[in-house]
């Protein structure tokens, strides 16, 4: 018993431990928590001090670590007046991550979803809908589906043969839309990149040195999401839950591109805009992870107000029985694209963007159901 409670008291020490590397690396080894940093230094509209020392104070006795997300999401901004409550309701990113999802997720599943090829390959046996995969590439060499080795002049002839108009070559552990290569198929029939590069086994030899690649069609979004904005395609990202066998959407994003990128990342200056989940109407204005905000989309002039997602219940259907089909998992971040026929699942992550819902949503503390944050604190990642 004695070994038992020095066992709770190591861990507990341990997570201390971690909350406080975490707190002192973050200003200065996360850009975006540098510029967050700096931009509270330099604004004038903030709150009286000895409010923000208040609410900082009560934040990190709620929650059992300093409030990073307080500058994250400009809390302290006068005219963010918000009550303890609504205050309270977001939720710290070192908690979510080091203390909620593991309460809930088994470590020993996560390579089902770090890796695409795999995770391709997961979704292909659960029958989750997906963009068609061209082939793959691991450790140099190049596979078709099931991870036959293909010989690269095949590949040429199904490219010849389908005609696709984009061809997407993929990091397998990337993240945030990065180290993504676009094809372009040209008059000749070839697939060239915007610097001319062309899709070939040469490209293929040079990018498999280091990483490994799925190498994807390009997906033809519905006519009224190209509308908001024609060179992304424009996603949603969809939390789930799957607890006990019952399946929820918690909460959902638009993720769109801007200034003429073609991928609608956050983290490569995208827009997100808030989708209610029942019905599938949007919110009045985007925001971007900066904290931007937008009534209408910046590059077409969109207006979002009122807008409702068509096919939004055929969307929101789909995210539900596709996280029902993995239940390794309890919390899923899923990207998902309305295309002409129908809604595909472009990926999906076991740790995902939380600030990317609450700089958009507001704090989900509610949402998740997190009723003691104390709770997780005590009992090691042991669910509820």
């Amino acid at each position: 018993m004695f070994r038992f409670f020095n066992d709770i008291k190591g861990h507990y020490a341990g997570l201390r431990l971690r909350e406080l590397r975490y707190r002192l690396k973050q200003p200065a080894g996360s850009e975006r928590m540098r510029r967050a940093v700096e931009k509270f230094n330099r604004c004038e509209a903030k709150k009286p001090a000895a409010r923000i020392k208040k609410e900082i104070r009560l934040c990190s006795a709620y929650w059992g670590c300093h409030p990073l997300h307080y500058y994250r999401y400009e809390l302290y901004k006068s005219g963010m007046q918000l009550s303890e409550e609504e205050l309270l309701n977001y939720i710290p990113e070192f908690f979510f991550y080091n203390l909620f999802l593991p309460s809930f997720e088994s470590s020993g599943y996560e390579i089902l979803l770090n890796d695409k090829n795999v995770t391709e390959q997961v979704f292909c046996s659960s029958g989750i809908a997906q963009p068609y995969t061209i082939c793959k590439l691991v450790k140099g060499n190049v596979y078709r589906n099931g991870f036959l080795q293909e010989d690269f002049n095949n590949i040429d002839d199904i490219l010849r043969q389908n005609k696709y108009s984009k061809v997407f070559a993929k990091p397998s552990d990337g993240e945030g839309g990065k180290g993504i290569y676009i094809f372009y198929r040209s008059s000749s029939g070839k697939y060239l990149c915007k610097n001319s590069r062309l899709f070939n086994f040469s490209f293929l030899k040079d990018i498999g040195k280091e990483r490994d690649f799925i190498i994807q069609a390009g997906l033809q979004q519905h006519a009224d999401l190209s509308a908001i904005y024609p060179f992304s395609v424009n996603t949603f990202r969809i939390a789930t839950e799957n607890r006990d066998g019952k399946v929820r959407v918690l909460c959902c994003t638009l993720r769109m591109g801007r200034d003429g990128r073609e991928v609608d990342n956050g983290t490569q200056g995208g827009l997100v805009l808030k989708v209610d989940t029942e019905t599938g109407t949007v919110g009045d204005f985007c925001t971007t992870e900066e904290c931007g905000c937008f009534i209408c989309h910046p590059d077409t002039g969109f207006i979002f107000k009122g807008y409702r997602i068509p096919q939004w219940s055929s969307v929101r259907d789909f995210v539900l029985e596709s996280a029902a089909k993995l239940p390794y998992f309890t919390y899923l971040g899923w990207d998902i694209a309305l295309t002409r026929d129908g809604p595909v699942a472009v990926e999906t992550n076991l740790y995902f963007g939380l600030d990317h819902f609450q700089v958009c949503l507001g704090g989900l503390k509610d949402v998740f159901g997190i009723d003691d944050p104390k709770y997780y604190w005590k009992n090691r990642g042991k669910e509820q």
